[in-house]
């Protein structure tokens, strides 16, 4: 499925033509002339006004950037202006060379003018035949075919300083969507804009709705006779800073939309035709479902179907013309095996539906979680498909498009996405998904040294506990590689801590998909893990396990929101045997730092021939505001500085004899050797 923020990607296309010309590349096509009549042509300013941000310091500058959307009789024609100045070298690359991507099933492109202004006069660069156009599935890798086709043009000839003008037109839209869509634009990029303008027609008598985010201006809605119009304009935009890290939700532009009024009953109705009762299915599943229906629970029969969906019908989208919307039979997607998110949530929900256990498929956005609440109701927002199901009068949100997930379908923790829209009759608004209250996610470590009693090497045991939605990443990620690959990565991480390692045992790995509990064994002699240091011994130990959750922002002033993880709970604990009559020269240490998105202790403890070291911690919630941030990095360096520790031990007399003879026996070397050169 595809949201209509694509219809905004930077693509370049125009001159001014007298009549409509047709280019054919293959089976695909371009035309080349003037502007649709319902275009407000825009006058380029002839010098960048000097109150404007980008007036002596910006790499780039936006002149202008002008989309105008014609909706009226469900038409869709999307208009591009685009105006734009390299004011550097190494930006020519970039700055001539363009694509717009189109889906030639349903929409026409029309380029007219590509030129750039020198010296005052402006000089065409469009040349039609030079045009390519090619099919390029970005997303293939990602098993997403969506049949867009990518019009490449190359401009002759762009400078510094000049001014490049392209414009274009997109005529057509999905028919599937039957127009329930909402028009939008950002209003504000990483470079300066000197004017920006959004206009969206709609027919006469549309009832029309508008939204707008962050610093952007509530369009205006006028009527006319012909026409209801929605405009929003801003003057001297300023570079907006990204700065990364921002929870899935948030934008750092603003932006504004715009839409024929409707509710999400009505974004319901459209949505309930693509998804009808299913009476027959393939005698080979309806075999499997009679089977699960013996299970003991809902939640038995829940588990049963999901994993088969998700495990035995691979992810594969072919999203084109109806499909990106209108999912495919659930019985061709069976027989098939394989199909996109919508295909596996029909599948799934009609296989429950068959067991007695009420389930719909739900829209939700994976681009923007929560944020879709703030939108106007609109089909073209969502872009996945998920599942509803009422287990024990519980409600339980499943993704049939996840594998190697372990535990039951209630610990699914799907409420990343924020909202959804449950496909079923009687829905009016969007349902929050929360997290599930028995969800679980954390990491145990556990290491165990064991010192050889000449202080030389040491053996190292290593166990890990993936539990929750953290041994279902690990899993995945297992399964992608050979287990010898993983060997091979992990003892070449020792050995960039310790040196010179040897593998005792190869990585084991137990999987208990029913509990959800995975774990890693792993067993290395260290060769010379220890520094001496005035006779005695000191080991360097690392809590590594917890370097990413608490690796720094990007961006530590902000503005926006940070980002910090899902929920999870981290354990690392390490644990020194000591030989006879070695003594740490240390003792016990307790730390703690918190702030309102974690909170971490450290322990030290010596007991005898015993050292532990133990670290946890709490990822507390999935973001903080930018007003916490500050307090919160300050807070987090503390731990980043708490992750390592050098444990110093003082050793038997006879090891520090042994040390001092060594060390006098290489400086000896050192003297022969150093009088030994002509």
């Amino acid at each position: 499925m595809r949201v209509w923020w694509g219809l905004l990607a930077l693509a370049l296309a125009g001159g001014a033509w007298a009549a409509d010309t047709q280019h054919v590349r293959g089976e695909y096509r371009f035309s080349v002339g003037g502007e649709p009549a319902f275009v407000e042509r825009t006058e380029i300013a002839a010098q960048w006004d000097p109150a404007a941000p980008g007036a002596s310091d910006a790499p780039w500058r936006f002149w202008l950037y002008d989309l105008q959307i014609d909706n009226r009789r469900g038409q869709d024609a999307y208009y591009v202006d685009y105006v734009f100045e390299p004011k550097s070298a190494t930006l020519l690359g970039e700055a001539g060379r363009y694509q717009i991507s189109f889906n030639p099933e349903y929409q026409q492109l029309k380029i007219h003018r590509v030129e750039l202004r020198r010296g005052g006069r402006w000089l065409s660069r469009l040349a039609p035949e030079r045009i390519s156009l090619a099919r390029r599935e970005t997303d293939f890798e990602q098993d997403l075919a969506d049949g867009q086709v990518t019009a490449l043009i190359v401009l002759d000839d762009v400078r510094v300083d000049d001014v490049v003008r392209v414009s274009y037109t997109i005529t057509g839209t999905n028919p599937v969507l039957a127009g329930n869509t909402a028009t939008a634009m950002p209003m504000g990029w990483r470079s300066p804009t000197l004017d920006m303008r959004f206009r969206s027609i709609f027919d006469a008598g549309t009832d029309v709705a508008v939204h707008s985010e962050g610093k952007a201006p509530q369009p205006q809605v006028r009527s006319f006779a012909d026409r209801v119009e929605a405009t929003a304009r801003v003057h001297a935009v300023p570079a907006y800073v990204d700065e990364s890290d921002y929870p899935r939700w948030y934008r750092s532009y603003p932006h504004v939309q715009a839409a024929a009024r409707r509710s999400w009953a009505d974004v319901v109705a459209w949505a309930l035709p693509l998804y009808p009762k299913v009476d027959a299915l393939p005698p080979d599943l309806e075999a499997q479902i009679a089977r699960w229906h013996k299970l003991g629970s809902d939640e038995q029969r829940l588990k049963a179907a999901l994993r088969a969906v998700q495990e035995q019908v691979r992810y594969f989208g072919v999203e084109m013309g109806d499909n990106t919307h209108r999912p495919t039979p659930p019985a061709e997607t069976w027989t098939r095996r394989y199909g996109d998110c919508k295909d596996k949530a029909y599948l799934l929900s009609t296989v429950l539906a068959r067991m007695g256990i009420r389930a719909e498929p739900a829209l939700v956005s994976a681009d923007r979680g929560q944020a879709v609440a703030q939108y106007l109701p609109a089909a073209s927002l969502f872009d996945h498909v998920i599942v509803r199901a009422s287990v024990d009068n519980a409600t339980v949100w499943v993704d049939p498009t996840l594998t190697s997930e372990g535990g039951n379908p209630s610990e699914s923790d799907q409420s990343a996405y924020g909202h959804a829209l449950p496909i079923a009759a009687g829905i009016t608004a969007l349902q929050p998904i929360a997290r599930p209250r028995n969800a679980h996610n954390s990491v145990t470590v556990e290491e165990l040294y064991r010192p050889a009693a000449d202080g030389r090497a040491a053996l190292l045991e290593v166990r890990t506990l993936y539990e929750g939605d953290s041994a279902n990443y690990s899993r995945r990620m297992m399964a992608r590689e050979r287990l010898e690959d993983v060997a091979r990565r992990y003892a070449d991480f020792y050995r960039q801590r310790f040196g010179e390692v040897e593998v005792q045992q190869p990585p084991r790995v137990q999987d208990d998909l029913d509990s959800n509990r995975l774990t890693m064994l792993e067993s290395y002699r260290l060769l010379a893990p220890f520094e001496s240091e005035g006779g005695g011994r000191a080991l360097e130990v690392m809590a590594e396990s917890l370097s990413r959750a608490t690796s720094l922002p990007t961006t530590v002033e902000r503005t926006g929101p940070l980002y910090l993880g899902e929920p999870k709970q981290y354990s690392h604990r390490i644990q020194v045997a000591l030989p006879p009559q070695w003594r740490p020269v240390f003792g016990n240490e307790d730390e703690r730092f918190a702030s309102p998105g974690f909170d971490y202790r450290r322990g030290v403890r010596v007991d005898g021939a015993r050292v532990d070291v133990v670290y946890d911690m709490k990822v507390l919630q999935p973001e903080l505001t930018a007003e916490q941030v500050s307090a919160h990095v300050q807070q987090m360096r503390k731990v980043r500085d708490s992750l390592s520790a050098k444990l110093r031990f003082q050793v038997p007399t006879q090891l520090q004899r042994d040390d001092r003879e060594a060390r006098l026996k290489a400086l000896l070397r050192g003297v022969i050797d150093e009088g030994s050169t002509p």
